[in-house]
């Protein structure tokens, strides 16, 4: 089912995130990128409307009160944010962009807050870059766990919803995938699959990317074929027919071409899985993580 969306809100600053470049946190100077090539077919969607939910105050912490249920948890390095009032509370893993070789945390800290000011608990995680040696697979191993930290945090309802921005929607695909290969030494037990995954403005076909995945994967698929099939989602959706995804790619986007979102929706549903995609009529690649143009859809997907 494919649906598209007018912007409907009041602008917003850019977050300074994009797909093929090192970028600066939130607030940061930006950088410049080359634009992912596009695949060869097009896509049509339809219109459709968005609605708003209310609000309500956070309390942010990285040191987590033990649970009488739940072991107390250790210190993953992410931004943890836990609504205020009686939970337990759905969770949801926040994953960043950056090109695989640079971003953090800080970047989605935006979303993070308004995700939880509509009563989510919220991990915003860090994971290995590929700036100065290969990100896979401990990458997926950093947001894997991640998945398994916010399962198990005592204000959780065991829930994970796994929400990823440009590179980091290609890392939270293949987590969503196959996560329970990974995380093999993570402290906390369970399992690194979410629930739900929602990819804003990702590439999932790495086979089109090229030379871009060279830092990720430490050599060319030639050198290293298995690790760039189990590090690429389109070929890994048969994995997991239970997940249930939201793919949002922007009609300006700019950077990654819309055939990626459209592409590994159309394989999801082939693969028995339940997937929505949505066009966010307008936007950028760096406002698809701004919860000005996605937040409220993310909300009223999550909550339906």
């Amino acid at each position: 089912m494919a649906r598209r969306h007018g912007r409907g809100f009041a602008p917003a600053l850019v977050a300074a995130a994009v797909v093929l470049a090192a970028c600066s946190p939130a607030g940061g100077e930006g950088s410049t990128s080359t634009e992912v090539p596009a695949p060869p077919a097009t896509t049509t969607s339809t219109t459709s409307t968005t609605s708003t939910t209310s609000t309500s105050s956070t309390t942010t912490t990285t040191l987590q009160t033990p649970s009488t249920t739940r072991p107390e948890l250790p210190d993953i390095g992410a931004e943890v944010n836990v609504p205020n009032g009686e939970g337990p509370f759905p969770a949801i893993v926040l994953v960043h962009g950056g090109g695989w070789l640079g971003g953090e945390p800080s970047i989605m800290r935006s979303l993070a807050t308004f995700l939880t000011d509509r009563g989510f608990l919220t991990v915003n995680t860090p994971y290995k870059l590929s700036n100065q040696s290969p990100g896979f697979p401990q990458a997926l191993d950093d947001v894997a766990c991640a998945v398994r930290y916010a399962a198990a945090h005592p204000d959780s309802d065991g829930t994970v919803a796994l929400i990823g921005h440009s590179a980091g929607a290609h890392i939270s695909a293949i987590v969503a995938l196959t996560g329970d290969q990974y995380a093999a030494d993570c402290p906390v037990p369970g399992t690194g699959i979410p629930d739900r995954l929602v990819g804003l403005a990702g590439p999932y076909d790495v086979s089109r990317l090229g030379i871009i995945m060279l830092p990720f994967f430490g050599a060319g698929p030639d050198a290293n074929p298995d690790a760039w099939l189990a590090g690429n989602p389109q070929r890994l959706t048969d994995e997991n027919p239970d997940l249930v995804s939201l793919v949002m790619y922007g009609g300006s986007d700019g950077i990654v071409h819309s055939q990626f979102a459209t592409d590994f929706h159309r394989q999801l549903t082939d693969s028995g899985s339940e997937s929505l995609v949505e066009e966010v009529e307008n936007a950028l690649h760096n406002q698809m993580q701004d919860p000005a143009w996605v937040g409220d859809l993310i909300v009223v997907w999550l909550e339906g």
